[in-house]
């Protein structure tokens, strides 16, 4: 069967039986970031015996992420701008007539609780949160017209999913979202099917590896990063991997440091931990996180971290002593100071690597998604 969708797109559907479950999932892009992580991973894991899944990718022109699960209908709507994508949303959900709408995104979540109305009412909707909204929204345009719309529309969703414990209270406290209408689902991280590499015994000469995995961007708080293991005496090599838009000032910081033959920016990987699997350590200097998807794979790698005390899901994950060290935020010298003292602890790498897995499998997150879908469409 041939489904005529926006912009003269055509895809060839698969006949699905009618028992299914419709899930119609909608996500601004599939680029490099943990949104669409989640996202490629519910897509390539779901169980398509009990789903029929269609992905929306609003504008899709620069993918990181590539779905392997031919099961799954992928659509480009091919828009700039979620603010024009009404129309092209409308038509992909007259052709799919989905059970259950998923979005993925702060903005696009918003932007289809307002037009929730303009849907059939037997359709059910639910909205993941990314990230921490009464911070998120601060980044918005008009600040005050986004925090009242959240607190006037978000409610229309059957069920919004939060990351962390953090972003659940944030939604309840701040914006009315009912307590009833939210739960958390963590992030998971596949397990890695290696032994964990152990760093070389320390020596004299000893020269410690570090690793960031982040975009380069305000909130990711690299600077401070920079700032701290300029403090430190000892010898190391520390590797930032990713890209972003403060990579030319980042540079300029590590050359005022004179850090360019310590401090390197390696630039985006699709895996960024291969190769660096016996890193000392991982640091992490987000100003905020909702729950970071990089901190569970340092864990599934057995790699402890020194990450600042953040707003947000940092917390749930790192527990002092155990699979790393928490600072208080934006301490740098307390930063270096950890940095010193986690290197001096004799962590249980093979002990990290099996809390991680046991405590943010990918099997339980899938659970804990398809139940949710499964008691919003119990008559499928």
């Amino acid at each position: 069967m041939i489904l005529k969708y926006p912009s003269g797109l055509k895809v060839y559907s698969k006949l699905t039986n009618k028992n299914k479950i419709r899930l119609l999932i909608f996500t601004p892009t599939l680029e490099c970031g943990g949104s669409e992580k989640f996202v490629s991973l519910v897509c390539e894991h779901i169980n398509t015996n009990i789903f029929s899944v269609c992905l929306v990718v609003v504008n899709n022109a620069d993918p990181f992420y590539e779905i392997k699960n031919t099961s799954v209908e992928i659509i480009d709507l091919k828009k700039n701008r979620i603010l024009f994508s009404l129309p092209a949303i409308k038509k992909v959900v007259n052709i799919f007539k989905p059970d259950i709408i998923f979005s993925t995104a702060n903005h696009l979540n918003l932007y289809l609780a307002i037009f929730k109305n303009r849907f059939s009412n037997k359709i059910k909707f639910v909205a993941r949160e990314a990230s921490i909204v009464s911070i998120n929204s601060r980044q918005a345009i008009m600040p005050a017209l986004y925090t009242r719309l959240i607190k006037k529309y978000y409610n229309r969703f059957d069920m919004v999913i939060c990351q962390s414990a953090y972003m659940q209270q944030d939604l309840v406290t701040h914006y009315r979202v009912s307590a009833e209408k939210t739960m958390v689902v963590h992030n998971a991280t596949p397990d890695i099917l290696r032994t964990p590499t152990q760093p070389v015994k320390q020596n004299s000469e000893q020269v410690y590896k570090f690793i960031t995995v982040a975009r380069l961007s305000d909130e990711k708080g690299i600077e401070r990063l920079i700032h701290a293991v300029g403090l430190l005496s000892v010898s190391f090599k520390y590797y930032i991997i990713g890209k972003g838009s403060k990579r030319n000032e980042l540079q300029q910081l590590i050359d005022e440091l004179h850090l360019q033959d310590k401090v390197f920016l390696a630039g985006e990987k699709k895996s960024p931990f291969p190769g660096l699997e016996d890193a000392d350590l991982f640091l992490m200097g987000s100003y905020y996180e909702g729950f970071p998807n990089v901190l569970l794979e340092a864990g599934a790698h057995g790699i402890p971290v020194v990450a600042f005390n953040a707003p947000g899901g940092i917390a749930e994950i790192i527990t002092d002593n155990e699979n790393g060290l928490l600072v208080e935020d934006n301490d740098i010298i307390a930063f270096a100071t950890a940095i010193k003292n986690a290197l001096a602890c004799n962590f249980d790498r093979d002990q990290i690597i099996e809390t991680t897995k046991k405590r943010f499998s990918l099997s339980s997150m899938m659970a804990a998604m398809e139940n949710i879908f499964l008691k919003l469409a119990p008559n499928k």
